[in-house]
């Protein structure tokens, strides 16, 4: 298991860089909390984020954000900071796994599970979130594409569908291209 580090004191770290080194965990890189932590999630590619810090503020929730962004990755986060706001923000920054005043790295193990399960299913919620988008989208298209062929071809909703599915299946391609393709036409001989 790949690990990149990163605290606000490298001092703090020292319990779970012990467990790291009598276990299959193998810290990439340990950082501090203001250094750049971009440069090193793509070359590195770790398996697990874990933050160490005293609070949860902006710099750290936009560093945990730019992560989410440039490669989704589970985050583990250890801090003294039970407020509810910062709770709350650390997640929607990512954070898989929430630690207040808890550092027990022998736990290490139950916690980077908790964050691999915890990420996995918010990755399989937002993929179907997104799945979901697409159809609603393709839907949209399906029905202004028979409206385009119905008010062109003079035919009923039924035949503009059966021309639309016709057409797709002749070029073999799904009929949600197809219907886009049939607006842009649309809009540019309007």
């Amino acid at each position: 298991m790949d690990i990149i580090l990163i605290s606000d004191s490298l001092e703090s770290t020292q319990p779970l860089l012990r467990v790291a080194a009598s276990s299959d965990y193998r810290i990439l890189k340990l950082i501090e909390s203001n250094d750049d932590v971009s440069q090193y999630i793509n070359t590195l590619r770790p398996d697990v984020l874990i933050y160490i810090s005293d609070e949860v503020d902006g710099p750290l929730l936009k560093q945990m954000r730019v992560v989410e962004k440039l490669r989704p990755t589970p985050i583990i986060l250890f801090t003294r900071d039970s407020a509810t706001e910062s709770i709350n923000a650390a997640v929607r920054a990512g954070v898989s796994t929430y630690v207040v005043d808890c550092y027990e790295p022998e736990r290490l193990a139950s916690l980077i599970s908790v964050a691999q399960a915890r990420f996995a299913e918010q990755q399989r919620l937002r993929e179907e979130i997104q799945q979901t988008k697409n159809a609603l989208s393709e839907r949209k298209s399906i029905e202004r594409a028979k409206g385009i062929i119905m008010k062109t071809k003079n035919l009923s909703e039924d035949q503009a569908y059966s021309a639309l599915r016709k057409l797709a299946m002749n070029r073999n391609k799904r009929i949600g291209e197809i219907s886009e393709q049939i607006i842009s036409a649309a809009e540019v001989l309007v």
